[in-house]
C-alpha cells in the first residue's frame, strides 16, 4: 500500500468524532434478520455472538450460510474497522441451524 503523508489537500478531522456506542440484542435463526438499519452516519459496528450457533453475515439484505462476508463462531466477538471506507447500508445476519443472541453495537459520526 503507498500512503501519501503530506497530501495537498485538507482532511475533515470532524468526521473521526463519533457519539458513544449503542448496544441491541438481536436473534439469528434460520431466517435472515437485519442486524443493522441503514445509518448514513455510522462510523463503526461491532457484533458479539454471545449464542450456540454459528452466525454468517453479510452487508446488504441478502445472506446465507453459503452466500455471506464472514462467520462469527459462538463466543467470538468481530468489530468493523472502516480502514478504507465506512459501509451504512443494511447488515443482515442467519445461523445454518439452531438460534444466536448477539449483542449489536454501533457508534454514529456528530
Amino acid at each position: 500500500m503507498l500512503v501519501n503523508v503530506n497530501p495537498s489537500t485538507s482532511v475533515n478531522i470532524a468526521e473521526d468524532l463519533r457519539s458513544p456506542k449503542t448496544t441491541a440484542t438481536v436473534l439469528a435463526t434460520t431466517t435472515v434478520a437485519v442486524a443493522l438499519e441503514v445509518n448514513a452516519v455510522r462510523a463503526n459496528y461491532s457484533i458479539y455472538n454471545a449464542g450456540s450457533s454459528t452466525v454468517f453475515v453479510r452487508e446488504g439484505t441478502e445472506v446465507t450460510s453459503t452466500l455471506y462476508d464472514l462467520q462469527i463462531p459462538p463466543g467470538f466477538y468481530w468489530k468493523e474497522e472502516f480502514l478504507t471506507s465506512r459501509y451504512t447500508g443494511v447488515v443482515s445476519v442467519i445461523t445454518e441451524s439452531g438460534t444466536a443472541s448477539l449483542m449489536v453495537s454501533e457508534g454514529s459520526l456528530i
